[in-house]
């Protein structure tokens, strides 16, 4: 019984030890309790009647003053040690995670209206299966930032990133194939989904490109120019071919860029990503569980413990002390 006592005291702890300097006051209180019953029973004398047997004399009993100015301090020193605030510490508090800012850049080109996948046994277009897959990759990820951009003649943004899960659903069903004209512009859509992540700023920043080539027929920034800044800023870009022949890694040539241009494969190796070949929505939510697991969500390690507050304790028994000394005080008063 005291062991688990003994051990409790030793993990108490205190949120306020200043409150310790108000002690010495119980012991005024209780001192200027007794002064005060010392001056009213000598009050209380002075009416007793000459003859009532020699009563004038007798001193008065100060037994009875003394318990109730113990009573008092004891209760102010109660509620000094309340005002300290004792508590036990609790489990662990668990920080939030530390979330990513994860842009998805969809191909919105005709050629991903093909319906050569398969959804619950069914021929599914491709737009279609990499939408309802990349959904449930956002309804399983609380803690991180979702943003939409589409690309297909040029690059626009569909969603910036957000913590609402259901804006970011809503507005990647509303994606659909042509909205931005047929021509693939994955550069434009790389540096656009760049300059956003840099805008947040605070978290990691991870772009899954989806789409069936990945090849750049215009734009304004070319897949090389898009790749090395996102090298640069260490942004990591995770690419999903959903349709045609699997990414070589070789490069090709765009006419209005001098320099040969990277493809899907190229682009994920170069920032530190990963390239998948999703011909089927099995391969696809395959592709998804791997880039969760490439590209974490952080949880700090707690710093900070539950804290059990004991302050309830001494509180009730300073007030269940200045009851019994008002108790007390009143069969006294009833005697005289």
């Amino acid at each position: 019984m005291m062991q688990p006592l003994l051990h409790a005291w030793i993990q108490l702890v205190w949120a306020r030890p200043w409150a310790f300097g108000l002690l010495p006051l119980a012991a005024g209180v209780g001192w200027l309790s007794l002064r005060r019953g010392a001056h009213a029973g000598e009050g209380a004398m002075l009416y007793l009647h000459p003859r009532l047997f020699g009563l004038l004399d007798a001193r008065a009993p100060r037994s009875s003053a003394a318990l109730r100015a113990w009573l008092v301090a004891g209760a102010f020193a109660c509620w000094g040690i309340a005002l300290a605030q004792p508590e036990l510490p609790g489990p662990w508090l668990r920080p939030p995670a530390q979330g990513r800012d994860v842009v998805v850049l969809l191909d919105t080109t005709l050629s991903m209206t093909l319906n050569d996948l398969r959804w619950n046994g069914a021929p599914a277009e491709r737009l279609a299966v990499v939408k309802q897959v990349f959904a449930g990759f956002v309804r399983g990820s609380p803690g991180d930032r979702f943003g939409i951009i589409a690309f297909g003649a040029r690059a626009a943004t569909l969603l910036p990133p957000t913590f609402d899960r259901r804006v970011a659903l809503r507005m990647l069903r509303r994606a659909r194939a042509d909205l931005l004209g047929d021509g693939g512009c994955l550069g434009d859509a790389i540096g656009l989904a760049l300059r956003q992540v840099a805008r947040q700023g605070g978290r990691r920043p991870v772009l899954v490109v989806y789409s069936d080539d990945g090849w750049t027929q215009g734009g304004h920034v070319s897949p090389a120019q898009a790749t090395a800044l996102a090298r640069a800023l260490g942004v990591r870009v995770f690419a999903v071919q959903v349709g045609g022949r699997p990414a070589d890694g070789r490069p090709y040539e765009v006419p209005a860029f001098d320099a040969p241009q990277p493809d899907l494969r190229d682009i994920a190796r170069l920032t530190g990503g990963a390239y998948f070949y999703a011909a089927d929505a099995g391969a696809q939510q395959r592709a998804i569980r791997a880039i969760a697991a490439s590209a974490p969500t952080l949880r700090p390690a707690p710093s900070r413990r539950q804290a059990h507050g004991l302050f309830a304790w001494p509180l009730a028994c300073g007030a269940l002390l200045l009851l019994a000394q008002a108790a007390g005080s009143a069969r006294t008063g009833s005697r005289a």
